[in-house]
């Protein structure tokens, strides 16, 4: 196993997929050896069997598929075809998470408005990450320096190159941020140090997160607000703008449109119900009513 994690390593898998093929591989370790195997040891049937009692014990099958897929990819790589088709697939309902709403958008801004250099930080991140698309990661990763330029190379997923542009509006926002905490702290941020910051260390990957919830929270949204809703809204209003697909398949960092079909599904969702609006029979339907 620790061969299999360290070749993924070595080609560029982001530490968080990393950890949860481990998380994935341990958990199922634990499992089979409940039955006397392991890994390295176990017969199909095994595999098959304990595979069969994660399902019984209630685990979704959107998450079931996810460990299901990590477990085929193991054993394909270790050489044994049989046990990766022991891991059979549960069907699960893909349900495409919907973008933001121009309302919600405004909400969350109101909720970022204030004085302080902590409300200009979160206000420029919302902007940045509506309007590049990045990934939470890709955003907590940027310095200072990066920053100040219009262009910046992300290394993203699977440790693939991609520009993004920050428009000016997000820079002039980022440069509020900045000097409302050089003038809050008595220091200039140095361009090599990390662009975002609390009150007495940078910010960590967790904390953004769990400040991208707390934005929510002060936005009165209904729903738990995550940062790849704004990466969602970014590709689905991109996509009702016009944006040709290829140029956002390279904006957004992916390697193929398998993605972008989903943000398509929701425009077409948009589509079907202008036309239910505004189709000729509903205007003559409309008419008569008055």
């Amino acid at each position: 196993m620790e061969r299999f994690l360290l070749e993924l390593e070595m080609h560029g898998v982001a530490p968080t997929t990393l950890r949860l093929y481990r998380s994935v591989l341990q958990r199922f370790d634990a499992c089979l050896r409940t039955h006397g195997a392991t890994l390295e040891s176990a017969t199909p049937d095994e595999v098959l069997a304990c595979f069969a009692e994660r399902k019984r014990a209630g685990i979704k099958p959107t998450t079931l598929r996810t460990q299901g897929k990590i477990l085929r990819e193991y054993f394909k790589w270790a050489g044994k075809p049989e046990h990766a088709r022991a891991v059979i697939l549960p069907r699960a309902k893909r349900t495409v998470k919907t973008a933001l709403t121009h309302d919600e958008v405004e909400q969350i801004l109101r909720a970022c408005k204030g004085r302080t250099w902590q409300r200009k930080r979160d206000h420029a991140l919302v902007l940045l990450l509506l309007d590049t698309g990045l990934r939470i990661h890709e955003a907590h990763a940027l310095t200072v320096g990066d920053a100040t330029r219009d262009a910046v190379l992300i290394r993203g997923k699977g440790d693939k190159q991609r520009w993004v542009f920050l428009s000016a509006e997000v820079r002039r926002a980022i440069r509020r941020y900045l000097d409302a905490y050089a003038k809050a702290k008595g220091r200039v941020l140095a361009e090599t140090e990390p662009l975002w910051q609390t009150e007495h260390a940078a910010m960590s990957l967790a904390c953004m997160r769990a400040q991208i919830r707390a934005i929510g929270k002060r936005a009165g949204l209904p729903k738990h607000l995550g940062a790849h809703a704004f990466r969602r809204t970014f590709a689905t209003w991109s996509l009702r703008s016009g944006i040709d697909l290829e140029h956002l398949r390279q904006l957004m960092g992916h390697s193929d449109y398998t993605v972008l079909r989903q943000y398509l599904a929701l425009v077409d969702t948009d589509l079907r119900r202008a036309h239910e609006q505004h189709s000729p029979l509903q205007s003559l339907r409309n008419r008569k009513q008055k």
